[in-house]
């Protein structure tokens, strides 16, 4: 896997370098100082994996992100803990703070490597609807689920992972042609990664919905809409 470092501390992109160096399934693709000199290798030649800092001269991170036609999976090292919910819109992988450890690095290489696992897997799952229920076909195993059992769902990029109560399941997809196919009400999104079955929530707490022991956090541009329906049906 090819990995690309952004970050105008060149002590930063050292640590980042040096941590990477006990992981040979990694090659490093670029260690950039400023993200404009980032840009063509990046619009044309994307890496597997960008280690991205945000507070940096001429553009910022999250700008720099959404300028990328196809942006990278996306691991945001910072020193500034109030982007978080901006980074997460833009479907980054991890947030991390600096100062870097070595524990906190090995936790995200476990993230990345979980997701490109799954995104692997996903390419032989297929859906398809009958009736109120829907049917995943992993490998030679087929699950049916009720449309009803299904908590929410989470947007992996191109993909979707469905969560019942027992159990969850990727499927090839992206959350809104998923939502689509289900054709139904009954599930409410909340933010660009995730989408509820309202009928499942324990409580809505500041920024978060809880369903069970697992947190759903609302997006800033779904405040209004979920905000509406909370007050007609709770």
């Amino acid at each position: 896997m090819r990995y690309t470092v952004i970050d105008d501390n060149e002590m930063d992109r050292m640590i980042i370098e040096s941590f990477f160096k006990q992981h040979l399934d990694f090659e490093l693709f670029g260690s950039f100082s400023d993200p404009i000199e980032a840009i063509h290798q990046l619009s044309n030649y994307p890496p597997d994996v960008l280690f991205l800092d945000i507070e940096m001269p001429n553009l910022n991170g999250i700008d720099f992100l959404r300028s990328l036609p196809k942006p990278p999976l996306c691991v945001f090292i910072t020193s500034h803990p109030e982007f978080a919910l901006d980074a997460f819109e833009l479907f980054a992988l991890d947030y991390i703070l600096k100062p870097l450890t070595l524990d906190r690095f090995e936790a995200a290489v476990s993230r990345i490597k979980s997701f490109i696992d799954i995104r692997e897997k996903a390419l032989s799952y297929e859906h398809y609807l009958e009736d109120d229920t829907v049917i995943i076909q992993e490998g030679y195993n087929t699950h049916r689920i009720l449309l009803s059992e299904i908590l929410y769902l989470e947007a992996l990029k191109d993909y979707t992972r469905i969560f019942t109560k027992n159990k969850s399941y990727i499927t090839l997809g992206n959350i809104s042609r998923i939502l689509e196919s289900f054709n139904t009400p009954q599930f409410k999104r909340v933010h660009r990664s995730f989408a509820i079955n309202p009928r499942y929530i324990n409580s809505i707490i500041e920024n978060n919905i809880l369903i069970g022991t697992n947190q759903i956090p609302i997006g800033k541009t779904y405040k209004s809409t979920v905000s509406e329906w909370k007050k007609s049906s709770f």
